[in-house]
């Protein structure tokens, strides 16, 4: 049960790291004048459309770390419910064995 119990924590490790990593992936964002958005014509343009494409695509990053952190988190959950089980289980079986009611 030991080992079930360290792989549930091993788990929640890495759930609570993709959490943090949610947060971080977007908060390190550069600014919009980064991407020339500022610049007139069409380099202006093309600036604006590459930030909306950054923007989107650490906004998904961001949602799918949150998402994978939340398997990860009910995972480590049913390993933890899978290592209460067989302990109930083995402690039913010593009792049988032994004879105690």
């Amino acid at each position: 049960m030991d080992t079930l119990r360290a792989l549930a924590a091993r788990l929640d490790e890495a759930s609570s790291t993709l959490t943090a990593l949610s947060r971080t992936v977007t908060a390190s964002d550069p600014a919009q004048a980064a991407f020339g958005t500022d610049a007139p014509g069409r380099p202006g343009e093309i600036g604006r459309a590459l930030h909306r494409q950054w923007t989107a695509a650490t906004d998904d990053r961001a949602r799918e770390a949150r998402a994978a952190a939340g398997r990860l988190a009910a995972a480590a959950s049913a390993v933890r419910e899978a290592a209460d089980r067989y302990g109930e289980v083995d402690r039913a079986a010593r009792r049988r064995i032994t004879g105690e009611p």
